[in-house]
Order: C-alpha cells, then structure tokens, then sequence
C-alpha cells in the first residue's frame, strides 16, 4: 500500500526524489502544488501531515512515476473535496493504462470510461462512462421486471371453462362494452397527463444536469483552489444541484414507470 510505504522521517521533496521518477527538484514542486503543497511546505516531514496530508504525497508519487500502468484501490479515500479534484485531473493527463476499484461516484464519473461489473458470478464490460452505464442498468432493470411482471400474470391467469350459455347473459353483456370503454378513456385520459408531466420533468432533469457538468467543469479547474471563498460557494452550489439532481431522478424514474405501467394497460 503506498501509504504504508512512506518514510516519515523523510521530508516531502525528499521523499519524492524516493521514488525514483527522474524528474528534477522543479518537476517535483510542480507536482507537488497540483496536490496543495507550495512554498516551504515541500521541506515538511512526512510525520507532521494529517492522514489526508500523507495520502496526497503518497498518490503524488504515484503519478509521477514513470510506469504505463497504475491500479489504484479505493484512492479517494482519505481525501477532501480539493484533494479529489486534484487527482481527478492528475489521472485524466495520465497516458497509461488505469485500473481502479473505487464506491465514489463522482470520481468514477469523472474518471472511468470503460466499466467491469459483476453479474450472475462473471465479470462484464461496459464501454463508456460511469453515468451512460447507470442509465443502461436502469433502463435494462426495467425491461427485466416488465418481462418478468408480464409472465408472472399470463401464469396466474386462470384457465377459462366453457359454460352453458344462461337466458340472463345478453343483458350483462349489453352493459360490459359502456363499462369498459368508460375506463379505457379515462386511463387515455390518465396517460396523456402523466406523459405531459413526464416530458416536463426530462426537460427540467436535462437543465440542471447541464448546470451541474457546468460546476463540474469550474470545480475542475486548478485555479478556482487559490481563491478559498470562491471554491466554497461553487462546492456549496455543487452539493445542492447533485442533491437536486437525485431528487428529480428518482421522480423521473417513478413517472416513466407510471406511464409504461399504463401504456400497458391502454394496449
């Protein structure tokens, strides 16, 4: 674990020139300040730094090695918001191939463009981003239960029996046709204002999902960091629009099953 590795008598420079990636004392200080650690800070023991401290000097080495392959476990761990963000960029400059297992969504997201999951005791792949293969679950989750939905009723249905015709039937059969034309109008009527609503709401979804890869971008950004008011205000407006962007998902995913589930019912 590179964390445990870290000498901590060694100062921080010092312990970068360690790790044996050629680059010069300038490289290093350069890198160093991609993970917040200017100035004299770089003459600082390791024994000193915070656990969040110690784990950016420990990824620092690791980017600036000289290897083609990096698999990282749960790197994120231990960082603060600036520190995460720092990686983010760090890995996304990397030419090599990476491999990580992490439970951060938005450092997946951010990150990841091809995805390894588990299913029925295999591994799969998934080419394209974290945020295109959630949607691809979700919408093949959906398909799986209205299939599995749809047999579990044609299996419960029961088995019709002819019986004799009775003199009382024509005059229950005049009625049904009214009854069942009454209901079929008003789950048309049901649909059409769901599917308004619906449409509405994907609208409304795809607007502050654009406002919130806006933030992202800013957040991103290596320089928002030297003003600490400025990055605070954009953290807190990210927060609420990520938050915001949950609620109204899981709206979006509540309605589309509304108006498939009466699709169905309309035929």
């Amino acid at each position: 674990h590179q964390l445990e590795a870290l000498n901590i008598e060694n100062e921080l420079l010092e312990e970068m020139k360690m790790a044996g990636t050629g680059k010069n004392e300038l490289e290093l200080r350069q890198l160093l300040g991609c993970f917040l650690f200017s100035g004299d800070d770089v003459f600082k023991k390791i024994k000193v730094l915070s656990g969040g401290e110690k784990a950016r000097v420990a990824l620092a080495k690791v980017i600036a090695a000289k290897g083609n392959f990096l698999m990282l476990d749960e790197p994120t761990n231990h960082l603060d918001m600036q520190s995460v963000e720092m990686l983010i960029d760090a890995l996304n400059k990397y030419q090599g191939t990476l491999i990580f297992v992490s439970h951060d969504r938005y450092f997946i997201s951010r990150t990841a463009n091809k995805i390894w999951y588990i299913e029925d005791a295999k591994i799969k792949e998934f080419v394209g981003g974290y945020d295109e293969f959630v949607v691809w679950q979700s919408d093949k989750e959906k398909r799986e239960a209205m299939l599995a939905k749809d047999g579990a009723a044609k299996a419960a249905e029961p088995v019709k029996k002819e019986e004799p015709k009775k003199k009382e039937e024509p005059k229950k059969k005049e009625a049904e046709p009214s009854l069942s034309h009454n209901l079929l109008q008003q789950l048309k009527r049901e649909h059409q204002t769901k599917l308004k609503a619906f449409q509405k709401l994907e609208s409304e979804l795809e607007r502050i999902k654009t406002e919130k890869a806006g933030l992202e971008a800013k957040l991103g950004d290596p320089n928002i960091y030297a003003d600490k008011g400025h990055f605070v205000k954009l953290d807190e407006e990210y927060k609420l629009i990520s938050s915001k962007v949950e609620t109204k998902t899981k709206e979006y995913e509540k309605l589309f099953e509304e108006v498939m589930e009466l699709e169905e019912k309309i035929g």
